[in-house]
C-alpha cells in the first residue's frame, strides 16, 4: 500500500490524508476575517528561500507579495488586506508590487513596522517613527527620496586555514538569525537558568584557552536551548537571566569568529550581544560585547574606527571594572597608532586607574574580564607602535611577570611585542630568539598571534643572518 507523507496544519495539528488547503478547521475559521493588523509570525516565517530571496532584492514590493502569498497563512491574502494595515488603497500595494524600488527611509520604516519585520533583516538602520499620517495614499507626492546604503559596512580579514568550514558558518548565520527574531518573544526553573548562566561563563574562560574552533558546537548548543526557552513567555527575572545568557553566549561566538578570521560575521555577533545585555539592562556585559567589536578595527589597522566605537562610551561615568579597564586599554592603542602620545599616556592611566579600582572578584581570565598583565600588554604594544622601545620592554616585562591562563593568547603576543622592542633597540638576533620561542610553545595561533607574528617579521624585513633565517622557517611552520 502506498503511504503518503503525513501533514500537519501551523498549530500542530495533523490533517486527514483527504484534508483539502494547509490549515485545521479552527485555524481556517480564525484566518477567515482579516486581521486589523499584521500579526505576530513565528521567527521561521522569514527565514523561508522565498521570503530570504525577497530580501536579497531590496525590494518593498516583492517584500509584500512574498508576505502575503506565504504558505503560513494558509491562503493568499488579498492586498486589500494589505493595504488596510497600512490605510491606503489596494492601487497602492499594487504599485509597490510592479513598480521600481522604493528609496525613500520613511516608507520603507512605515512598511517594515506595519509587517513586523524584524530590523536583523532589513539592509538598511531602521530610523524612529516620525509622528504624522502614514506616507503611501494613492496621490502621494514623496519628497525627494533619502537613499538606503546599498550594503553595510564590514571588516575583512584573511588569514590562511584558519576560516571555519562553510556549513558550520551556514549554522552559525541561522541561529543568528533566529536569536534575533525571538529575543523580544515570551517557563523555566531558576536552577536551570542558573546552569545555563554557569556554561556561558565556563565557555568564556575556555574560549581563549587553545583552538576556540573546539567550543563552537557546545556554544551553539546552549545558544539553542536559550533560544527556545525565549520563545516561551517566562517569569520576568527569568526571562531577564535568559536574555543575559543570550548576551554571553553571543559574546562567544563573536570571539570565536573573530579568532578564526571571520570578522564580517563577528561584528554581527558582537552586536547582538550588546543588543541582549541592554535588553537585559547589563551594562557590564554591553561593555563585553563594544570591546569585542573593538577587536575588529583594531586588527584591521583602523585606529579611527577603534576610537568611533569606544570614544562615546568613555565619555560617560565608568564604573571600575576589568571591561571599562579594557575599553580604555583600546583607546590607548588607537592613539598610539596615531601617533597621540599624550592621548596615549591619558588613555593608559585611566586604564590602569579602573583596573586598580575594580572589584578584585572581577579580574580574571576569560572575554568577560581583563586581568594587569592584559592591559600591561596594551602599553607595550602602544610603546612599540610609539617607536618607545624601553618602555615597551619594561611593560612586557612586567606583563609576562604576571598571571595568565594557561592557554591565552597575551603569552605568545606578551613576547612577540617584545621581540618587536628589542628589533627596534637593535638586538636582532636576541628579538628573533623571543619570537621563536614565543611561537614554539604548544597551542593554536589564533588570529592575534598570527597578526603579531607578521609585525615582528615586518620589522626585521630585509635583514639576513642565520637567527632570522631560523624565525623565517618557524614562521613559515603556522603559516601566516
Amino acid at each position: 500500500m502506498r503511504r503518503t507523507h503525513a501533514q500537519h496544519c501551523r498549530c500542530g495539528t495533523r490533517l486527514a490524508a483527504d484534508h483539502a488547503g494547509l490549515l485545521c478547521a479552527a485555524c481556517q475559521r480564525k484566518s477567515s476575517a482579516d486581521f486589523t493588523a499584521a500579526p505576530s509570525v513565528p521567527p521561521d516565517f522569514w527565514l523561508t528561500p522565498k521570503m530570504r530571496a525577497a530580501f536579497a532584492t531590496r525590494h518593498l514590493g516583492m517584500i509584500i507579495y512574498a508576505y502575503r502569498t506565504h504558505p503560513y497563512h494558509g491562503r493568499v491574502l488579498p492586498q486589500t488586506t494589505i493595504a488596510a494595515w497600512g490605510s491606503v488603497g489596494q492601487a497602492n500595494i499594487s504599485r509597490l508590487e510592479t513598480g521600481p524600488q522604493v528609496h525613500d527611509m520613511q516608507r520603507l520604516a512605515f512598511w517594515v513596522r506595519a509587517l513586523r519585520i524584524p530590523p536583523r533583516l532589513l539592509w538598511f538602520e531602521l530610523p524612529p517613527p516620525v509622528a504624522g499620517s502614514p506616507p503611501g495614499g494613492d496621490d502621494e507626492r514623496t519628497a525627494e527620496p533619502e537613499e538606503v546604503s546599498p550594503t553595510r559596512r564590514r571588516d575583512a580579514i584573511a588569514f590562511t586555514g584558519l576560516a571555519l568550514a562553510a556549513p558550520a558558518l551556514e549554522g552559525l548565520e541561522r541561529e543568528l538569525d533566529i536569536l534575533h527574531l525571538t529575543l523580544d518573544r515570551g517557563t523555566t526553573s531558576d536552577e536551570r537558568t542558573a546552569h545555563l548562566e554557569r556554561v556561558a561563563t565556563e565557555l568564556g574562560v575556555r574560549v581563549v584557552d587553545g583552538d576556540a574552533r573546539e567550543h563552537a558546537a557546545p556554544a551553539l548548543r546552549t545558544l539553542r536551548t536559550v533560544r527556545a526557552l525565549l520563545e516561551e513567555r517566562q517569569p520576568t527575572h527569568q526571562q531577564v537571566q535568559l536574555v543575559r545568557v543570550s548576551a554571553m553566549l553571543s559574546t562567544i561566538m563573536g570571539e570565536i569568529l573573530y579568532e578564526t578570521g571571520n570578522f564580517a560575521k563577528a561584528r554581527e555577533w558582537y552586536v547582538t550581544a550588546e543588543h541582549a545585555a541592554n535588553d537585559a539592562g547589563d551594562q557590564y556585559l554591553a561593555d563585553a560585547a563594544l570591546a569585542g567589536q573593538a577587536y575588529l578595527p583594531t586588527y584591521s589597522g583602523d585606529p579611527r574606527g577603534v576610537l568611533a566605537l569606544v570614544q562615546p562610551r568613555l565619555e560617560q561615568k565608568l564604573s571600575p571594572t576589568p571591561i571599562a579597564a579594557w575599553l580604555w586599554g583600546f583607546s590607548a592603542r588607537a592613539h598610539a597608532s596615531l601617533g597621540d602620545k599624550a592621548a596615549f599616556q591619558r588613555s593608559m592611566q585611566n586604564a590602569y586607574q579602573l583596573m586598580d579600582d575594580s572589584p578584585a572578584e572581577l579580574i580574571g581570565p576569560g572575554i568577560f574580564s581583563r586581568q594587569p598583565a592584559n592591559l600591561l600588554f596594551y602599553e607595550a604594544t602602544s610603546a612599540v607602535a610609539l617607536r618607545q622601545p624601553d618602555i615597551a620592554l619594561t611593560a612586557a616585562d612586567h606583563a609576562l611577570a604576571q598571571p595568565l591562563a594557561p592557554g591565552d593568547a597575551d603569552l605568545v603576543l606578551i613576547p612577540l611585542e617584545r621581540a618587536s622592542a628589542l628589533a627596534q633597540s637593535g638586538e636582532v638576533p636576541e628579538a628573533c630568539r623571543v619570537a621563536r620561542e614565543a611561537l614554539l610553545q604548544p597551542g593554536w595561533h589564533d588570529v592575534s598571534v598570527r597578526t603579531y607574528a607578521a609585525k615582528f617579521d615586518e620589522a626585521i624585513r630585509g635583514i639576513q643572518s642565520p637567527e632570522t633565517r631560523e624565525w623565517r622557517e618557524v614562521l613559515a611552520g603556522i603559516g601566516a
